[in-house]
């Protein structure tokens, strides 16, 4: 385990009481046991903030969000994690995470162990860095936002009666063989592409969750977003495509194309469109913006974390400015 911060002062742990079944509600009682044996251990403070409605997470991080001394933690999944990490923008309190969902993109993209032990560690110790955020249509995330077939998983999936890996596997294979590709104008960098595309994906971490790895270039703490166009294949190349977004080579691929922006406009075909917001559902108008916020926010990274690594020298280089497009 790291040394612990000699600059925590308390822990603040938000989390949905009603949320989770089985398995997980072990693993928060697991995570709540270890978070109290440090505060015993640490002589720090602690204090649990159950949420109880939508939205609730954003009111109770923000009002704790000025203080540095002190570490805001969600446990839960991507949509507690949004919605506390939401709050503390523009603040001082860093946000850790105790991944608790399905997917656990922002998570696992910084190093966060998936154990409620070892996470709700991290959380005491691990180090901070400066975070970006993204803003679509007037909504902030974190990890991705998109529209096309990854949002289209995301409403399907929000109205599955289980979450989970499997059920997300079978809402992607179902729209996956009847999901029509639309038309996208894209301004960016002053220029304007025309596409169509299966999806496109805009983001500030690496991966959707569940190591899909969509943007293997992506840091959340370099003042840019990834988007990245999925352009119509032939159904065949379903498990080549797969085989790559998992090992983090998607950006090889022909029918991916991948470009670094801090602001875009896009123009959707039709009236409306959906789109998802760190996987949560949300409906865009036909005409949208999408922007980066440099240094929004502080959260507490992994040693596994790219970010993390390449801070402390183990991995140099990184992307050049400006529009930049990979086959």
């Amino acid at each position: 385990m790291e040394e612990y911060g000699k600059d925590c002062r308390g822990i603040y742990l938000i989390l949905n009481p009603k949320s989770g079944k089985g398995g997980r509600r072990s693993a928060k009682r697991n995570a709540l046991v270890q978070a109290r044996r440090l505060r015993d251990r640490l002589g720090v403070g602690l204090e649990l903030l159950p949420t109880a409605y939508a939205g609730h997470a954003t009111e109770l991080s923000k009002a704790l969000s000025q203080d540095d001394g002190a570490r805001v933690v969600a446990i839960g999944g991507d949509g507690t994690v949004n919605e506390t990490a939401s709050g503390l923008i523009g603040g001082r309190s860093p946000l850790g995470i105790v991944p608790m969902g399905s997917g656990n993109g922002l998570a696992r993209h910084l190093g966060v162990p998936l154990g409620p032990t070892a996470a709700v560690n991290l959380a005491f110790s691990g180090r901070v860095i400066d975070m970006d955020c993204g803003v679509i249509g007037g909504r902030h995330f974190f990890t991705t936002a998109g529209v096309g077939l990854d949002a289209e998983v995301g409403w399907a999936f929000a109205n599955l009666s289980g979450r989970g890996l499997a059920n997300y596997i079978r809402a992607t294979t179902e729209l996956f063989f009847r999901y029509r590709p639309k038309r996208y104008r894209i301004e960016v960098d002053g220029q304007v592409l025309e596409r169509e595309a299966l999806m496109v994906t805009f983001a500030n971490a690496s991966q959707f969750g569940n190591n899909a790895i969509i943007a293997p270039h992506a840091r959340v703490n370099d003042g840019w977003l990834d988007m990245v166009i999925v352009k119509p294949f032939p159904k065949v190349a379903i498990g080549v495509l797969a085989s790559m977004l998992m090992s983090g080579r998607v950006d090889r691929v022909s029918y991916v194309e991948s470009i670094r922006f801090r602001h875009t406009r896009v123009e959707l075909e039709g009236e409306q469109g959906k789109g998802h917001v760190d996987g949560e559902p949300f409906a865009l108008e036909k005409s949208f913006e999408v922007s980066v916020v440099p240094s929004a926010l502080r959260a507490i990274a992994g040693v596994r974390a790219k970010e993390i690594r390449e801070m402390d020298g183990a991995q140099g280089g990184g992307k050049e400015n400006g529009l930049l497009h990979r086959k």
